[in-house]
């Protein structure tokens, strides 16, 4: 008996530590961040997951693009303003009336026929209803955009300015409160990575839009955060390399853990690149070798325009390379598939 008891104890112990040992596993592909970003991950909000990367557009793209919000919402600021200046007044003698002073807004129900009853209380009806519209849709675009807290685009800008590189800081939106509290345990073929996680940190889409333009349904910006990163930076308490593409989750028994994806878009670096070699050799075993130099020479200059390389600027190279391919013989197309397909090459990344 003694011995039987001993067994189912030990087993006991056994079985606990394992379990306790499988708890203490940093789940893949997740790593301890290095001490150096602990500064920047006290500032996160650990109910969020995060992405962070460096967004290498012209700062004179980047001041282009913020140029356009800034104008809406100064219109939309000041639309407001005026019917604001317009309504309150009315809304006042409508309230004074309602209290029992004699004015242009009281009604005097006894002698006013249904049909202007019926239009005084329709109109204000739809003017309550379209002010009220005003106050829940649209007030709070100006507002945010201004004076959103802890930050805003606009103190994001005022502190940070418009760089060459920029650190970007995206952060779930609502859905991250419905996950489960296993998701990280789950592998990256998992629901939230494939249609959350890895839809934002496609390497094709990161590089096509500035950070201002990644704001969806999913990802929301940390302007706070980004003014965190670049004051630790001009602080040299962190380099810009710090931040390559890298995702930032919190774990109840890990605390912060990041996942550097960024090395996953240098192994595919590595991969088209033999692609591009595979690519000039199959143009040179068809003796057109000058084809491949020229298709270089074509995607440097479009690239170097000033305005950035842009998703429609991409299009247009794009099409430029099988005008000139098809000059010398050469279905582009046909011949990118045959090596793996033409997003492998530099200036296409884009083309899916």
């Amino acid at each position: 008996m003694a011995k039987s008891t001993s067994k189912r104890n030990a087993k006991s112990t056994s079985a606990h530590t394992s379990k306790r040992a499988k708890l203490s596993e940093i789940p893949s592909p997740y790593l301890v961040p290095q001490p150096v970003l602990k500064p920047f991950l006290l500032g996160l909000d650990a109910a969020h997951i995060y992405i962070v990367h460096v967004d290498n557009h012209p700062w004179a793209f980047k001041r282009r693009i913020f140029t356009v919000p800034v104008l809406m919402n100064v219109v939309i600021a000041l639309l407001l303003l005026w019917r604001a200046a317009v309504a309150v007044p009315s809304y006042a003698v409508i309230l004074l009336a309602t209290l029992g002073q004699n004015n242009d807004a009281k009604v005097d129900i006894e002698h006013t026929d249904w049909t202007t009853l019926t239009w005084i209380a329709v109109s204000r009806a739809l003017m309550f209803f379209c002010d009220w519209a005003l106050a829940r849709f649209l007030v709070p675009w100006p507002r945010d955009f201004f004076f959103g807290l802890p930050a805003n685009p606009i103190s994001w800008r005022w502190q940070v300015g418009f760089q060459n590189q920029e650190i970007v800081v995206r952060k779930s939106r609502g859905w991250d409160q419905a996950l489960p509290s296993t998701w990280l345990e789950e592998d990256t073929n998992g629901t939230v990575y494939q249609e959350r996680i890895l839809p934002g940190i496609d390497r094709a889409w990161v590089q096509a839009k500035t950070g201002y333009l990644m704001m969806d349904k999913h990802w929301d910006l940390d302007f706070q955060g980004m003014i965190s990163a670049h004051a630790l930076i001009s602080q040299n308490k962190i380099s810009v390399s710090d931040f390559q593409k890298t995702v930032i989750v919190f774990s109840e028994a890990h605390g912060w853990l990041i996942w550097p994806v960024y090395k996953l878009d240098e192994g595919e670096q590595e991969e088209n690149r033999k692609k591009v070699v595979a690519f000039k050799d199959r143009l040179t075993a068809m003796g057109k070798e000058n084809l491949f130099f020229r298709w270089i020479e074509l995607i440097q200059y479009e690239t170097s325009v000033p305005g950035g390389f842009t998703p429609e600027r991409q299009a247009e190279a794009m099409a430029k390379a099988k005008e000139l391919f098809e000059s010398q013989g050469v279905d582009l197309d046909k011949l990118g598939r045959d090596v793996g397909g033409v997003e492998a090459f530099p200036g296409m990344e884009l083309v899916r």
